[in-house]
């Protein structure tokens, strides 16, 4: 697919990274970031129903995440049925990211992982003394993300990534080969993220679409030229 050239001119948008970065690259500012900010909303799904808390990740040497919760928490519970959690919070003002992460849990024989995490937390350490057992540490296994950041008025950009084997998000709508270079989308298209490529086909430069849909419902073609994940 053909792409704009990069403005380096907006090198500080989204921290300097552009489509340009590797998923490995997006990835670990993510997790610096979460490092960085420590707490963040952490969601899963009880019975069908969803539940969030503050849960806080700590970054080992081997530079990945990591949390702990007791197993006579709820929490602890829902990660056994389905370990499975989403992270979604705002970073700064005008960032956010989120992520969609398989995590696992970690027996007690990795020695090492509990001693480091547990060298970052020793008041929890002090906290369950009574019965140390009951704590569990879990490693942020393999997921997908996306970082976003509205940088000007209704301007925006944003990266997705996978990891540890996880697959990448597609965004929601995307233009096929049976696009007639007619324009529309590209004319409708608020974020500019929209241009003629050299064979006359419109192209979707995805870290500049935000995803809104408009595109499609100008298409004389949508449903063939342009199609959206949300149509069966």
């Amino acid at each position: 697919m053909a792409n704009t050239p990069v403005n380096w001119e907006l090198k500080n948008i989204l921290w300097g990274l552009t489509d340009e970065n590797t998923e490995e690259e997006i990835r670990q500012k993510v997790f610096e970031l979460i490092r960085d900010t420590s707490f963040f909303p952490t969601a899963t799904v009880n019975n069908g129903q969803p539940e969030n808390r503050l849960i806080d990740y700590n970054m080992l040497p081997d530079g990945e995440l990591y949390f702990m919760t007791s197993k006579g928490k709820p929490f602890y519970k829902q990660l056994m049925e389905r370990p499975e959690i989403v992270i979604c919070s705002a970073v700064d003002s005008l960032y956010s990211l989120k992520l969609r992460v398989w995590v696992k849990e970690i027996p007690v024989t990795d020695t090492w992982v509990w001693d480091e995490f547990f060298k970052l937390n020793p008041g929890t350490v002090k906290m369950y003394r009574k019965n140390f057992s009951i704590v569990s540490v879990f490693k942020l296994e393999k997921g997908d993300g996306e970082i976003f950041h509205l940088y000007a008025e209704e301007k925006i950009r944003r990266l997705r990534f996978a990891f540890g084997g996880g697959e990448k998000l597609p965004m929601t709508y995307s233009i096929t080969d049976a696009c007639t270079g007619c324009g529309s989308c590209m004319d409708n298209c608020v974020e500019g993220a929209i241009h003629m490529g050299e064979d006359g086909k419109c192209y979707i430069r995805y870290m500049d679409c935000d995803d809104c849909g408009i595109c499609y419902t100008k298409c004389p073609l949508a449903g063939t030229a342009m199609i959206s994940r949300l149509v069966d």
